[in-house]
């Protein structure tokens, strides 16, 4: 494998500079946290399955990823504590359904880029 580094230690600071003020004029906090998100699985799961059906009681959504209810509400929580979903009673029922588009579109950008559709019907 070759090198990785520079053969000389030279720092072109116009560049550094130029990054570090795009960086400073972003919260990176929040961008990583969508990533965090979706990095989980049964998150990702979640997401994409509300995606797909308008909203899902947590008793579906445990079934759709194969998890506890206690995991599944977890999971929920979390989504809804960053924005993601959003929930409503109906009697003894609570349905959760996306309320971030952005997620949604990330998701669907990464689906088309990435190949990972395996039904071309979808």
């Amino acid at each position: 494998m070759k090198n990785q580094t520079c053969d000389v230690n030279l720092v072109h600071q116009k560049h550094v500079d130029d990054a570090v003020e795009q960086l400073n004029s972003i919260d990176t906090n929040t961008i990583t946290s969508i990533y965090k998100i979706l990095a989980d699985e049964k998150r990702f799961k979640i997401i994409y399955s509300l995606l797909h059906v308008e909203e899902l009681c947590v008793c579906d959504i445990s079934n759709v990823i194969n998890a506890t209810i206690a995991t599944t509400s977890h999971h929920l929580q979390q989504l809804k504590k960053m924005n993601v979903l959003d929930s409503r009673k109906d009697g003894k029922m609570l349905y959760y359904f996306l309320i971030n588009k952005d997620i949604a579109n990330l998701i669907n950008f990464s689906l088309v880029n990435s190949g990972a559709i395996h039904d071309k019907n979808i």
